[in-house]
């Protein structure tokens, strides 16, 4: 008699779910950033045990999605999300992180939707963390730009 084998739960590291997520993410958008979106949402919602880590990477692609079909409440939801985990990439996905890097998004949008609604001290914070993460001069300038504003 064979015993029963149970199905076994394979396991993927973190960066192998990354790379899941960015590839299923480029498929979803090329029908346009609603479908990322949902891609995205559906993921978030399916998945259980999502690193923290990989988390940050999911909520900044989420950023851009919402903020491209004007969805600015989940926008703002997932900045806040990405913020909320951009330490734990930086601790769990330094190489990742960096070459991710030239495309984020959450700050970027942070500072506009913060200062679309009159949250210019928020703003300002966003700008002060892109340039502690050394992201450009850029940030120096939108800085001197908000803060004309107050």
């Amino acid at each position: 008699m064979k015993m029963a084998q149970r199905n076994r739960r394979v396991v993927k590291t973190p960066e192998e779910i990354l790379k899941n997520v960015f590839l299923g993410h480029s498929e979803a958008l090329t029908r346009g950033s609603e479908n990322g979106k949902r891609y995205l949402v559906n993921f978030l919602e399916n998945f259980n045990s999502i690193p923290n880590a990989v988390k940050f990477f999911i909520y900044d692609l989420l950023v851009e999605d919402a903020y491209q079909i004007k969805d600015l409440v989940l926008c703002r939801q997932a900045v806040e999300r990405a913020g909320e985990f951009l330490a734990e990439a930086q601790a769990e996905n330094k190489q990742d992180l960096a070459e991710y890097l030239p495309a984020l998004r959450f700050i970027e949008r942070g500072i506009s939707i913060t200062v679309e609604s009159g949250e210019f001290e928020t703003a300002l914070a966003f700008c002060d963390r892109a340039m502690a993460m050394d992201l450009g001069k850029v940030y120096v300038a939108k800085k001197a730009s908000i803060e004309k504003m107050l």
